[in-house]
């Protein structure tokens, strides 16, 4: 799974930068905001997770967990402990059913969810969900055998194995039973929580997970901000699946890596003001043979920042296509349109339109040829413009 994990670096601010809000658990605690422009309260969120529910997504005959929702932020605030607001969520799952045809092992994709958090203090946590046939019955085993190989006791709960352990300086817990692996990582840095030491908060979070499991899987996570971005939509809702069929027709691309910035950030203006700002992205690939290790694999990667205010985009816009990048020459959004060497060999399509500024790129060889860049996500941007409007 980490290979879907390269492309989530993230890029320094242009001036001074200042994290102000955090994400809590689902419902909403905010406060509405009569000026969008103003500095909210410190502490205040502005992204707000909400746990899977409803029916399941299927791969084949297989009801997919969500790893997200497996262990959410209220779930982790129920533990006594919260995400750090200068932190980024990362979760990848599947946001659309695949038909039994074409549910096919992924190979170097490995896991069919995963679900990373940062905790205040530096703690992380990551959840990850093995299934067949999404990931084939040997990897499936061979995680379910990782307890045996460190000489950890196992136990039997409602049907499932599970084992908790010290891994190196962490903890790694597995549950499992056949055709399914669940492993929750702990890298953890206080020596206790409230009133726990570590092996206690990592056998209360572990209790959780098992619970989930054992409630049967549920829909994804979803994530939802609040003011002064309220509204802001999923990028994975605006680069769908049709908008991917756009440049790689064929069959379903129903896997996707989410990415949400935990809280946003004050950047100052040169007129004085200060300016607010989130980041959201999505990369989006096909379900074909070996996954990102197969030659039919193909992706599309959307990163968008959101201001408070459109004003902002403006200057923004004019940074990215000014300079050496290439006049893209059709209209999209509501600003200059064009085509960026992010290097090396990669080249990007970058527009704006309302409150976003949006940059759209793709992989393999095809990211290095900039008409074939041009003409490959051309049309994806005319996607993803209609829906944001």
């Amino acid at each position: 799974m980490m290979q879907r994990y390269g492309w989530l670096v993230a890029a320094a601010a242009t001036g001074v930068v200042v994290v102000l809000v955090a994400v809590v658990a689902g419902g909403s605690d905010a406060a509405p905001q009569p000026h969008p422009g103003d500095l909210p309260p410190l502490g205040q969120p502005v992204v707000v997770q909400e746990p899977g529910g409803g029916e399941p997504l299927s791969y084949g005959d297989t009801a997919a967990y969500d790893a997200c929702a497996l262990l959410s932020t209220r779930t982790l605030g129920d533990q006594g402990v919260r995400i750090d607001p200068g932190s980024s969520f990362i979760d990848s799952h599947l946001d659309g059913d695949v038909p039994a045809d074409a549910a096919v092992p992924q190979g170097g994709l490995d896991s069919i969810s995963n679900c990373r958090y940062t905790l205040v203090g530096g703690d992380e946590l990551s959840v990850t969900v093995q299934q067949t046939p999404f990931t084939t019955s040997d990897k499936v085993d061979q995680t379910r055998s990782w307890p045996l190989q460190n000489n950890a006791v196992m136990r039997h709960d409602r049907g499932l194995e599970v084992s908790s352990y010290r891994d190196g300086a962490g903890w790694t817990t597995v549950i499992g039973r056949p055709k399914l692996a669940v492993t929750i990582s702990f890298d953890l840095r206080r020596p206790v929580y409230g009133d726990r030491d570590q092996h206690q908060f990592v056998l209360d979070v572990t209790r959780t997970v098992v619970d989930a499991v054992v409630a049967g899987a549920a829909g994804p996570a979803v994530y939802r901000h609040t003011a002064p971005f309220t509204g802001v939509k999923s990028p994975c809702l605006l680069l769908s699946s049709d908008a991917f069929q756009q440049a790689y027709p064929g069959g379903p691309s129903s896997l996707v890596l989410e990415y949400a910035d935990a809280g946003f950030a004050a950047v100052p203006q040169d007129d004085g003001e200060t300016a607010l700002r989130t980041s959201a992205s999505c990369v989006r690939s096909n379900v074909v043979p070996d996954g990102a290790l197969g030659p039919q694999y193909r992706d599309i990667r959307m990163d968008m920042t959101v201001w408070d205010k459109p004003q902002w985009t403006v200057q923004h816009d004019r940074a990215d296509c000014g300079g050496q990048a290439v006049t893209l020459g059709v209209t999209l959004g509501d600003g200059a349109s064009c085509l960026t060497d992010s290097g090396p060999s990669t080249w990007n399509l970058s527009f704006r339109t309302g409150r976003s500024v949006i940059t759209l790129s793709t992989g393999g060889t095809a990211a290095g040829d900039r008409e074939t860049v041009k003409r490959l996500l051309t049309p994806v941007a005319r996607a993803v413009v209609t829906r944001l409007r």
